[in-house]
């Protein structure tokens, strides 16, 4: 089987919920290239799916050494949250917004992220950002009463 048919097979497993299929598919494909970036990514996404969230942050973490987009970062910074590492979340999340300043999910989970720590000044500054990207009208409608009771 080629690679691309590979990790063709493996996302369709992945799609159908058949994770237990794709994470054996995955080890028998990481046994001959153990650093391809595809199949650690996939590797991540079942490892989320599954609730497996520090399994997930390595595989990212190798990823995200090879390439590096928002997205991936985006990524990363969720698994950290899921795994309760909320500092390595915030640093992930502003990474992401280092590489696309107009990417409006990583402002919102910072607004919540600080708005959790009670840090009011940071989460308002974050959410004021995020109202100014373009996002749905009821989603600024909902942010924008967040702002209001922070302000109280």
């Amino acid at each position: 089987m080629n690679e691309l048919s590979r990790i063709d097979f493996i996302r369709s497993l992945i799609q159908d919920c058949r994770y237990d299929d794709a994470l054996e598919a995955l080890q028998i494909a990481m046994d001959d290239e153990p650093d391809n970036v595809d199949y650690n990514y996939e590797l991540a996404r079942i490892f989320m799916e599954m609730g497996n969230y520090s399994s997930a942050v390595s595989n990212l973490e190798l990823v995200l050494e090879k390439t590096k987009t928002d997205m991936l970062y985006f990524m990363l910074a969720e698994a950290y949250q899921a795994d309760e590492q909320l500092d390595k979340a915030i640093g992930a999340y502003l990474k992401a917004i280092m590489m696309n300043e107009k990417f409006p999910f990583a402002y919102k989970k910072l607004g919540m992220l600080f708005m959790a720590r009670n840090d009011k000044t940071s989460a308002k500054e974050y959410f004021e950002d995020y109202l100014k990207l373009d996002i749905a009208d009821d989603e600024k409608e909902a942010v924008a009463k967040i702002l209001e009771r922070i302000k109280e």
